[in-house]
C-alpha cells in the first residue's frame, strides 16, 4: 500500500485537533433555607487561667446578641468538668436572622486570647423543640451529640421520639429537645436537656429509658457519643 504525503498530513491533522469542549454540567441549586427558628451552639475550649476573662467576654456577647433582630435567647453555661469549657446555646428566630447575626459576629476574636482550640459552631434546626419553663438556681444542663451513619438515620429517629416523648414527663425535667444539623450533616443530631437539679438529672440518667434509647443506639453510632453536662455560666 502506498502512502502519499496528503495521507500523512490529514492523519497529522486528525492526531492534533482537540476534541470539542464539553459543557460542564449545570451546578446543583443550593438548598433552600430551612424553616423555623435556628438554634446554633458554640462549644469553647478555654485556657483555665483565662476563666474570669471567658465568662465577661461571653457575657458580653450575650448582652450585645441579645439585642438583635431575630434573637429569641442567648444562654451561656460552663462544664461540670473540665471548668475550662463553655457552650454558647442561641435561638434565632429564623435562618435569616441567623446568618445576618453571623456575618458580624466577633465572638471569636474576643475568646481568641484564651482559646486552646477552634470554636466548634453548630448551626441547627429544630427536630422536636417543646416550651421551656424558668430554670432553677440549681439546675444543670445536658448537650449531647449524636453522629449516626446516613443509612441509619431513620432508626435513630424512630428511637429518639418515644425516648423524648418520656423524657419531658420526668421530674425536674425543664427541657428535652432535639435539634438537627442543617444540610451537608443532617445525619448530625444534639439532646439539649435542662433539670431542675443534679439529683433529678442522674434519676433520668439512671432509668430504665435511658439505658435502652442508649442501648438501641450504640450500634447506629458514626461517633463517640458525645454527653457533657453544664450549669449556668457565673
Amino acid at each position: 500500500m502506498r502512502i502519499t504525503l496528503a495521507t500523512l498530513c490529514l492523519a497529522a491533522l486528525v492526531m492534533t485537533t482537540p476534541a470539542p469542549a464539553q459543557t460542564p454540567a449545570p451546578a446543583a441549586p443550593p438548598p433552600p433555607p430551612p424553616d423555623g427558628p435556628i438554634h446554633v451552639l458554640t462549644y469553647f475550649d478555654n485556657n483555665p487561667a483565662w476563666a474570669k476573662q471567658a465568662i465577661a467576654a461571653l457575657r458580653a456577647y450575650r448582652d450585645t446578641t441579645t439585642a438583635e433582630t431575630g434573637a429569641v435567647r442567648v444562654d451561656l453555661y460552663r462544664e461540670i468538668s473540665p471548668l475550662s469549657r463553655f457552650v454558647v446555646d442561641e435561638t434565632w428566630r429564623d435562618y435569616a436572622a441567623q446568618q445576618a447575626h453571623a456575618a458580624t459576629s466577633k465572638l471569636a476574636d474576643a475568646l481568641k486570647a484564651g482559646a486552646i482550640a477552634p470554636l466548634d459552631i453548630r448551626v441547627q434546626r429544630e427536630w422536636s423543640v417543646a416550651a421551656r419553663p424558668a430554670t432553677t438556681a440549681k439546675a444543670v444542663f445536658g448537650y449531647t451529640h449524636i453522629d449516626v451513619n446516613p443509612p441509619n438515620v431513620a432508626a435513630l429517629e424512630a428511637a429518639l421520639k418515644p425516648y423524648v416523648d418520656y423524657s419531658r414527663t420526668e421530674k425536674g425535667a425543664l427541657n428535652f429537645d432535639v435539634i438537627q444539623c442543617l444540610l451537608p450533616c443532617r445525619n448530625h443530631y444534639t439532646l439539649s436537656e435542662g433539670w431542675a437539679s443534679e439529683a433529678d438529672f442522674l434519676a433520668h440518667e439512671r432509668s430504665a429509658q435511658a439505658l435502652e434509647f442508649r442501648r438501641k443506639i450504640a450500634p447506629l453510632l458514626g461517633a463517640l457519643y458525645d454527653h457533657r453536662i453544664f450549669k449556668a455560666a457565673k
